[in-house]
């Protein structure tokens, strides 16, 4: 008997100690990639270098290429593969492409044809399908071929929710979205595949922090709750998910021109607290969101003070202190006051 309590001691043991060294990425341990004399290296949250610049920078879907779960998609001159946080090559350039690890898979494509693999790079759903997204509550929405209908898989690659929708979004607080072949309009199912709010939506998205914005009256917009009840009342021309307590909206930006709108954002009474004067803006990510007016993209804190002029031709979201952008062809880091930390490099 103590013998068994040892040997459990040590099991545990180990694996306490393997899921430690997969620590979650937080503000203090991101990896940030930079370019340098057209060669991609990382900085850790005090812009030391981390990782040396020894990948050669490709524009792909991969880009900027980002940690999760302690990996990372490299592309390498066209096949995608993934390194640990010291730089090395752990899973081999093979894919097509190859996304984010979430829970310990990540959506891969190899000759044109998804599946899933593990963080050992060992396949785990063959690549056999014509579109997939991630899995989430342990099911991904799967289309075996192209104009087949979407179903959902369980990790062994077996049906549990048999292909029967037009189109299918991968779960979202226990819920997914999914276009019925009938008549091509939206509702939820749960993860016994039931359809618990009822497709009646010509057009609406994913549930976030209770809600869901859906197409009502009128093809406005407003806010269901997860028992389809309206939350908030169609009457934006746009909706986004919630993040952070608030949500994108689009209002016209005058009576007369219904068609040129604006965007701002709302708390969940539907009241405007933010108002409308950004030509487009994106969802909040730890405290600041990214804004777009006369083309070029700055970023607002909560509330909408403007910390970085729109002058730069692309940015991307805060992870922990900073945030990637693109000036002049050239990527650099601002920190959350909108000040550059490490200028634009080429």
């Amino acid at each position: 008997m103590i013998r068994r309590c040892v040997l459990v001691l040590i099991i545990s043991a180990l694996i306490f100690s393997c899921k430690s060294t997969q620590p979650p990425e937080t503000s203090d341990n991101f990896l940030y990639p930079y370019i340098e004399n057209n060669q991609v290296g990382f900085l850790d949250s005090t812009l030391t270098k981390k990782i040396n610049p020894r990948f050669k920078f490709v524009t792909s879907q991969v880009w900027p290429y980002d940690f999760s779960e302690g990996l990372a998609a490299i592309n390498f001159l066209g096949a995608v593969g993934y390194i640990d946080r010291e730089g090395d090559i752990v899973i081999d350039p093979q894919f097509d492409h190859g996304e984010n690890f979430n829970g310990g898979m990540a959506l891969v494509r190899n000759n044109g044809q998804f599946g899933f693999i593990n963080r050992n790079g060992n396949v785990v759903v063959e690549p056999q399908f014509h579109d997939a997204a991630r899995f989430n509550n342990g099911l991904a929405p799967v289309q075996k071929h192209k104009n087949d209908l979407w179903g959902f898989i369980n990790d062994k690659g077996d049906f549990k929710i048999q292909p029967q929708f037009t189109s299918a979004k991968p779960f979202q607080e226990k819920l997914a979205l999914v276009q019925t072949s009938e008549h091509k309009e939206w509702g939820y199912i749960n993860l016994q595949g039931e359809m618990v709010i009822t497709a009646r939506y010509a057009e609406a998205k994913s549930f976030s922090e209770g809600l869901a914005p859906v197409q009502l009256g009128f093809k406005q917009w407003g806010y269901i709750n997860s028992n389809s009840a309206v939350i908030i009342e169609s009457k934006f021309l746009e909706a986004e998910p919630f993040s952070e307590g608030k949500a994108v909206v689009a209002m016209p930006e005058d009576n007369q021109n219904l068609d040129h709108k604006k965007y701002g954002y709302i708390n969940k009474q539907g009241e405007f607290i933010i108002e409308p004067a950004f030509d487009k803006a994106f969802s909040f990510k730890e405290g600041r969101a990214r804004i777009k007016s006369n083309g070029k993209y700055g970023f607002i804190n909560e509330q909408g003070k403007i910390i970085a002029d729109p002058i730069y031709e692309k940015a991307w979201n805060f992870n922990g202190k900073f945030a990637l952008v693109k000036l002049d062809g050239k990527f650099g880091y601002i920190n959350r006051q909108g000040v550059f930390v490490l200028e634009p490099l080429s």
